[in-house]
């Protein structure tokens, strides 16, 4: 039997952070976490990937094994969109990257493919967003008047990422799959925003440490 804890997710469980004074997006250093995770008999594998959507977690379904614990964190990419699109037409009737009906078939699906191959999905629900910044970080590639227009209020953001979040969280419950709420670790958090990187969506280094604790104690306990 495996004794593997598979981390099936988007840039947030890669652990990418956005690094202001390099202007750029930079890695987490998670060592610690595996570091501890393999003390306690868990082997890390990472299948992550920056802007993975559900599609991505169905095709990296081949990767999981009998006895694996797949810890699935996705849908933050799949409630986005092409902003420049919005942008250029804010009258349009735009779609996000995956329309919520097909969203939460597949998540479903993955659920029980997971559990087919003889192994435990836990689901892990998104990190939620800053809707401010977020918007500022979009205004930077697209014309932010014409987004606005669209969204009709900064905080439609964080309302439809909720959306997809409310998504993901009935998924696990209809299919009686385990949830690690990292949502409700970050939201209360007073200064919540110091745990973001810059663009809103990103924990910064602090963020990730708590999101790192919060995964090692949910799944490999003493």
């Amino acid at each position: 039997m495996s004794n593997r804890l598979v981390l099936l997710g988007d840039s947030i469980l890669k652990g990418v952070m956005f690094n202001a004074e390099r202007n750029r997006y930079t890695m987490y250093d998670d060592t610690a976490f595996i570091e501890k995770a393999s003390g306690r008999g868990m082997e890390v594998v990472k299948h992550c990937r920056m802007g993975a959507t559900v599609d991505y977690g169905i095709d990296a379904l081949g990767m999981i094994r009998e006895g694996d614990t797949v810890m699935i964190e996705l849908g933050g990419n799949d409630s986005n969109y092409d902003w420049q699109k919005v942008a250029a037409d804010p009258d349009a009737e735009h779609l996000p990257n995956t329309e919520p009906g097909k969203f939460r078939r597949m998540y479903v699906r993955m659920i029980d493919s997971i559990r087919s191959i003889g192994a435990e999905p836990v689901v892990v629900n998104l990190t939620p967003i800053d809707s401010e910044s977020f918007f500022n970080w979009i205004s930077v590639r697209a014309d932010g008047a014409s987004v606005l227009k669209w969204l009709g209020d900064k905080n439609m953001l964080y309302r439809w990422h909720e959306y997809y979040n409310g998504m993901v969280e009935d998924a696990a419950r209809v299919c009686g799959a385990r949830l690690i709420d990292l949502r409700d670790e970050l939201l209360k958090t007073r200064t919540f925003h110091t745990l973001l990187s810059e663009d809103g969506l990103h924990p910064n280094e602090r963020g990730h440490n708590l999101i790192r604790n919060v995964l090692l104690s949910a799944t490999c306990s003493d």
